[in-house]
This record gives structure tokens, C-alpha cells and sequence, in this order.
């Protein structure tokens, strides 16, 4: 009985997930961002968010997904709501793949990072969330959008700012150099061994806009592998390009050139010239417990 009594306790301390559904858009490049016109292309997504059950007003982690769907996070994601709700903070998992009927690479960054900045602003907004206690983890692409939504610049188009930022194994290899950071806490994961988005180039720019983590011996993925070490043949990679940016007026300067148009038409280009495939992903629980401490003390001393 008293077990019983012990588990239910447990299961209860939290609300169920509540499905917060909010409009975002599908800019084609940072050209339309920059310029103000990505607004003319909206569509409506959605997110599930869990909160602490209690009076008042919670923080809130919001996790973004990567070039993978949540279906296969779905583990990830239990084991971590649970340790962060132990510690009251709330989570949010965003969905920016549902209502656009798109998969993988279809999707590119733009939308991606203008994804979470308006799934900011919604959770911002709910009743039960303390809108100046929201933090972002994300993996992969999704650890790009971590660090893009605290350049000021695209923080600014919305009435609301994250208070801390944890993007995990991000690529680093296009950044926006002319924005100032916010002074919200940023700390990077890096997996030391990660060939997909090469870790040499976030523990060089990493320290520029934050704290790094490294992770040694990891792979790429860590969070769900289910091998140490997995060779995919078939996927690409950029790793002999050179390095890049994206300038004030949005257009990317990637491989030593100016790129214009749609990101879809950039990464075509460039792939021709410097694209390659196999890449190695791999983790073990070791990493993935690892993580979650270090995101619990994280966001539980930032937010």
C-alpha cells in the first residue's frame, strides 16, 4: 500500500502534458528575416508542455529536436522531463516538423530558428509559466537554433527573451558574427568525436559567445543511439568546406562565396562543390546521464 501510495505521489506531482499551439513562419532564407517579410508565409505548429503541479508561476526548458523527428527522442525526452520537473522546472517540446508535413533536411535553418523564437513567445505567454525563466535546449539543428535565438538582433522580434541557451553537439560552421549575443547564460555541449557537425569548430567559436562542455569520446546523437559507435555511409556532411557566416543583409558566405536565394538553392550549391557523405554517430548511458545532470545544474542555477 504504501509503494503504492509512493508512486502515485510521483505520478502526480506534475500536470499532464498540454498540447500549446501557436502560429510561426516559413522564411526561405535570412535575407527574409533581416528584411522584415518572413511574416508573409505563417503556419501553425504546436508543442507539448508539462508543468509542475502547484500555485503559481514555473520556468520552463523548451527542447528542440534536430534533423530527426520526437518519435525517436521520445526515451530522451521522458528520462529528462522527469528530472527536470523534480526540480520544478517545466518543459516544453517543440514540434517544428507536425503541420508542415516535412521531414529531415527539408527543412531548413531559417524556419528552424524562427520556430524558436515564436515557440519562446507562446510558452512566454501561458498563465502558468514565468515568461523571464525560459530556457532552450537543442540537439543538432536544434542546437543551432539554441545558440542563433540569443543573437539580440532576432531575440528582438519578439516581446520576450530566453535566460539561458544549451545547444547540444550544434553545428558551428555558418554563425552570425555581426550580432552581439544576449546576457543570457549560454553554455555548449560539444561531443569531442563528432565527424557529422565537427566538434573543431564549436570549441572554436563556442567560447566566443559562451561556455563550452566537451564531451570525450562522444559521437554525434549521443542522446538516442543505441551503439557506441555507428558508421552512416549514406549521410552527409560539409566537412571539407571552408567556414562561413551569414552577413547583415542575410545572405550566406559559405566556401569562400556569396550565396543568395533560398537555403534550399545555398545547400544545393554547395553540396556540389564541397559535399560529402559518412558520418559516425554513437553514445552510451554514460553520456546521456551525464547530460542530464549537467542540464539540471544548468538550468536549475540560470533559470
Amino acid at each position: 500500500m504504501f509503494r503504492f501510495l509512493l508512486i502515485f505521489l510521483f505520478l502526480t506531482s506534475y500536470s499532464f502534458a498540454e498540447t500549446i499551439k501557436y502560429t510561426s513562419y516559413n522564411p526561405s532564407n535570412f535575407e527574409e528575416i533581416f528584411s522584415g517579410k518572413f511574416k508573409s508565409k505563417s503556419v501553425e505548429l504546436s508543442g507539448k508542455l508539462t508543468l509542475p503541479n502547484g500555485e503559481g508561476e514555473y520556468p520552463v526548458v523548451i527542447l528542440q529536436h534536430g534533423t530527426g523527428d520526437n518519435k525517436r527522442l521520445k526515451k530522451w525526452y521522458s528520462n529528462l522531463t522527469k528530472s527536470l520537473l523534480n526540480i520544478g522546472i517545466g518543459v516544453f517540446i517543440n514540434d517544428s516538423y507536425k503541420n508542415r508535413k516535412i521531414k529531415g533536411p527539408e527543412l531548413t535553418l531559417a524556419p528552424r530558428v524562427i520556430d524558436g523564437i515564436y515557440a519562446l513567445q507562446a510558452v512566454a505567454n501561458h498563465s502558468r509559466v514565468d515568461s523571464t525563466r525560459i530556457g532552450i535546449q537543442g540537439y543538432s539543428y536544434g542546437g543551432m537554433v539554441a545558440f542563433y535565438t540569443a543573437y539580440q538582433g532576432l531575440a528582438d522580434l519578439v516581446n520576450a527573451e530566453y535566460a539561458a541557451h544549451m545547444p547540444v553537439y550544434p553545428g558551428c560552421d555558418v554563425v552570425i558574427n555581426h550580432m552581439k549575443v544576449t546576457q543570457a547564460k549560454i553554455k555548449m555541449i560539444i561531443a569531442q568525436k563528432d565527424d557529422y557537425a565537427p566538434a573543431k569548430d564549436c570549441i572554436k567559436y563556442g567560447p566566443q559567445i559562451g561556455d563550452i562542455k566537451i564531451y570525450e569520446g562522444a559521437h554525434h546523437g549521443f542522446i538516442f543511439a543505441k551503439k557506441k559507435k555507428e558508421y552512416l555511409k549514406d549521410t552527409g556532411h560539409f566537412n571539407k568546406c571552408k567556414r562561413g557566416h551569414i552577413q547583415p543583409d542575410g545572405k550566406w558566405f559559405y566556401n569562400g562565396k556569396v550565396r543568395k536565394g533560398t537555403e534550399k538553392k545555398i545547400f544545393s550549391s554547395i553540396w556540389k562543390e564541397c559535399g560529402a557523405k559518412g558520418v559516425h554517430i554513437g553514445g552510451t548511458d554514460a553520456y546521456r546521464e551525464m547530460l542530464i545532470n549537467d542540464t539540471v545544474e544548468f538550468f536549475g542555477k540560470n533559470l
